[in-house]
């Protein structure tokens, strides 16, 4: 059908080490966005009161494959101290981080959070899911992705997550 809306949805893990030396590491990976992200963005784009208020990252390091009915409670193993507020000003459209990977515009929004060096170290990280501001384990989600290979953070990094939902028309 034409008209209809679609997504391309990519998340970007951004590990910067602590240390002078300028490393960075970037991962890549896809997500999708579940029925009640379907909602919240339908409800969004006719100014309605929203179902859901999806103002948290968290990750993981074990659960199911994402799906479109996905829940919280799919992700079977959380980071400890991963579950954070998107970073102020955050989400938006255009995003002008350059930390950001993605092709950024209009159309894109972007949720970034930022972890200190103190913040979600684990050495299996392979999961990133966003949720409602008071998470529980059968809560809603915006979107769900696993990266292909799990990755470490460690007290000597930073990261940034950004999750990138570009709006496609069909």
């Amino acid at each position: 059908m034409a008209g209809l809306i679609g997504f391309n949805e990519n998340i970007y893990a951004v590990l910067e080490w602590q240390d002078g030396s300028g490393k960075i590491k970037v991962y890549k990976s896809h997500n999708i966005v579940t029925n009640a992200g379907d909602v919240y963005y339908a409800q969004r784009a006719a100014s309605e009161s929203v179902t859901n208020a999806f103002g948290i990252m968290e990750l993981g390091t074990a659960g199911d494959a994402p799906a479109k009915a996905s829940i919280r409670s799919n992700v079977t193993a959380v980071v400890a101290v991963s579950q954070k507020a998107h970073d102020g000003t955050y989400p938006l459209t255009n995003d002008p981080d350059p930390d950001n990977p993605d092709t950024v515009g209009t159309d894109v929004v972007t949720y970034r959070v930022s972890y200190t060096v103190a913040e979600a170290n684990d050495t299996d990280i392979d999961r990133v899911i966003i949720t409602n501001v008071t998470p529980a384990a059968g809560e809603a989600l915006l979107s769900y992705g696993v990266f292909a290979a799990p990755f470490t953070k460690t007290g000597a990094q930073t990261l940034k997550v950004f999750v990138n939902h570009t709006f496609n028309g069909v």
